[in-house]
């Protein structure tokens, strides 16, 4: 399932709702020291000519204000550029510029699900009608909005391609997450990344690589932007403003920076985090009735099962002989936890999570589905 939430966390994120998309993203981007190598590549892949562009990592290192920071630079008309011509970074003055600023740059277009309409500039060619909701603008408000990239929506960039540049530069299409195209929409996709008209430029975002069309991702030149260093990390993300418990949540979100800075109605309070993750750490000893005990009324179905999914992830890593990416200080309950849970058991738990993940928008009672899902952990482990 495609998550429909911000795959890269926006700090930025009042400036873009403004319209200036660019803006928010260069200040991401400046600040995140780990992605000045990848914007490096970047450059240099552009000054060689290459029209394809993929970058790829995990969730909430910073790809997306990567792509759209890129993007102002190939199409500024200043004069920040290395010595071969190839751009670095956008000057922020010239008439270029000032048309990102206002998120109205004819010669970009943004593709995006509508699920993830908050990235799309203020205006420009895509953009719902003015005073639409941006989530909603597609669906009425009778549904939710999609998490797939549509034919149609591909479609639309023939009028880019087939069109001289507004202003006499390049054109740039940023797109993403990539695996968010259905195959319609990735097979009309296809043909223009095979013959790309001159001066287009194809900035492609993806969190999972693997699950794009084989055929676009080698007609791309492929840009990885990995999790940075957990100190670097840590620095960056001590430096923003009103950030607290920054190393738990950096543990929390695997060690993707922007992602602790993802506003979700989703997080747990401390106080039902520390008692469920209290409750998997006693492994073999839980009992039912201290999960009908400890879980609260009220609480996030999916706050609580990506919790779980942590755990799960890091016991399996853990049985594989991998490290522990979420729960570092734990390896004692996974120690203990390993006596008695077998592997295809705590695989066949993480499928029902995945599961109740999938339906937990739905007007489910929060408690009834937690508790659900810590009996289903419970007997799992006793499994013979």
């Amino acid at each position: 399932m495609i998550d429909a939430g911000p795959s890269d966390a926006d700090p930025g994120a009042v400036a873009r709702a403004a319209g200036n998309a660019w803006g928010a993203a260069e200040a991401v981007v400046l600040g995140a020291s780990w992605l000045a190598g990848p914007r490096q590549r970047l450059a240099a892949l552009r000054g060689r000519g290459v029209q394809g562009l993929l970058l790829h990592g995990p969730a909430g290192v910073g790809k997306w204000d990567l792509a759209m920071a890129f993007a102002a630079a190939v199409l500024c008309e200043g004069g920040n550029r290395a010595a071969a011509g190839t751009p670095v970074a956008a000057c922020g003055a010239c008439a270029s510029c000032c048309l990102m600023t206002a998120g109205n740059h004819p010669d970009l277009r943004v593709v995006v699900p509508d699920a993830l309409a908050h990235r799309r500039p203020a205006s420009g060619g895509e953009e719902e009608e003015p005073g639409t909701p941006p989530a909603e603008a597609s669906v009425a408000g009778k549904s939710k909005p999609s998490r797939e990239i549509k034919i149609d929506q591909v479609r639309d960039l023939v009028t880019l391609s087939g069109i001289t540049a507004h202003r006499g530069g390049a054109r740039v299409v940023v797109l993403g997450p990539a695996e968010a195209l259905n195959l319609p929409a990735a097979n009309a996709l296809l043909k223009g990344l095979e013959e790309p008209p001159p001066g287009l430029v194809f900035i492609l975002v993806s969190d999972q690589m693997d699950r794009c069309l084989p055929t676009i991702v080698s007609r791309c030149a492929l840009v990885r932007v990995p999790i940075p260093a957990r100190e670097r990390a840590l620095a960056w993300l001590r430096a923003q403003p009103g950030m607290v418990d920054a190393e738990r949540r950096l543990t929390e979100a695997g060690g993707a920076p922007m992602a602790v800075l993802r506003e979700s109605d989703d997080r747990l309070a401390q106080d039902v985090r520390d008692g469920l993750l209290g409750l998997l750490r006693r492994g073999s000893r839980l009992e039912a009735d201290e999960v009908a005990g400890q879980v609260p009324r009220t609480l996030s179905i999916v706050g609580a099962v990506a919790l779980f999914q942590r755990w799960g992830w890091d016991y399996l890593s853990y049985r594989l002989g991998g490290g522990l990416r979420y729960h570092p200080g734990d390896a004692a309950s996974f120690d203990e936890l390993a006596r008695h849970w077998r592997v295809e058991a705590a695989g066949t738990w993480m499928d029902r999570l995945r599961a109740l993940r999938a339906v937990a928008e739905h007007p489910l009672n929060p408690r009834a589905a937690v508790e659900g899902a810590l009996l289903d952990y419970i007997q799992s482990i006793r499994q013979q």
